[in-house]
């Protein structure tokens, strides 16, 4: 077994588990089986993850070997190539596939394209903004108000995180959401100001952080917990904020 080139792979494999939403607990587990898979004994792996670095060493008759990455840039939550990094680990694992048809598949994954492209995730965002604006009480105008806010407030999301933290990219993106619900009530093109509003910051909200953060905790991982939750928290308090302010416009253009 070349435990250097093993290290490697597990390491980025989790490196990419993270960085497409995966939580902690299943990086570290899939990189012990993908050492396992190597040939590696099941008590010589250990390893440590969070949120923005993972530690992994083998301990083989030649000594111990320690690899140490830092997790840096912006997440792009992709749940269907963390099921492909899933399943190529358990594939490595049973023999059924080489380290150097690991490496391979590794950048297949990490540069195939999303199963839904952009434009259709866009679509999916004003839908669903919308949809969630009708549930709340609003009407058929109302809907169409919800889907631009949210259309708007997704895109912009996108958009900042390439060059600004997550904290300021959604404060922004749900400002201009709810601008969007503010100024077509005031206009009078719009029916209830308060489910526009709603419905376009609930796809911003940070649904899958919470989960994971959970997920962490119950595993044991209280520092990835921890740190997860902290970013839900800001997260939510960047959208708390863009509503406060864009509510404490309303008053001065109606």
């Amino acid at each position: 077994m070349d435990e250097e080139r093993v290290l490697r792979l597990c390491m980025q494999t989790g490196h990419l588990l993270l960085r497409y939403g995966g939580e902690t607990s299943r990086v570290e587990e899939t990189m012990a089986h993908m050492a396992r898979g190597a040939g590696a004994p099941p008590d010589s792996v250990q390893s440590f993850v969070t949120p923005t670095g993972i530690f992994i060493s083998i301990t083989t008759d030649k000594g111990t070997f320690t690899h140490l990455t830092r997790v840096i840039g912006p997440a792009s939550m992709n749940l269907d190539k963390v099921t492909l990094l899933n399943d190529l680990s358990r594939r490595f694992q049973r023999g059924a596939c080489t380290v150097d048809q690991a490496f391979a598949e590794l950048v297949r994954i990490e540069q195939a394209p999303s199963v839904y492209r952009h434009w259709v995730q866009m679509i999916a965002a004003a839908l669903s903004s919308g949809s969630f604006t009708v549930i709340l009480g609003g009407t058929g105008t109302d809907f169409l108000w919800g889907a631009l806010g949210g259309f708007l407030a997704q895109e912009t999301t996108r958009w900042l995180t390439r060059y600004a933290p997550r904290f300021f990219s959604v404060l922004l993106a749900s400002l201009l959401g709810a601008l969007i619900a503010v100024f077509s009530s005031a206009m009078g093109f719009a029916h209830d100001e308060g489910a526009i509003i709603i419905g376009a910051i609930l796809p911003l909200l940070p649904g899958l952080a919470v989960t994971n953060s959970i997920r962490d905790l119950l595993a044991g991982d209280l520092l990835s917990g921890v740190a997860r939750g902290a970013e839900a928290l800001f997260t939510s308090v960047a959208i708390a904020i863009a509503v406060a302010i864009a509510i404490g416009i309303s008053p001065r253009i109606t």
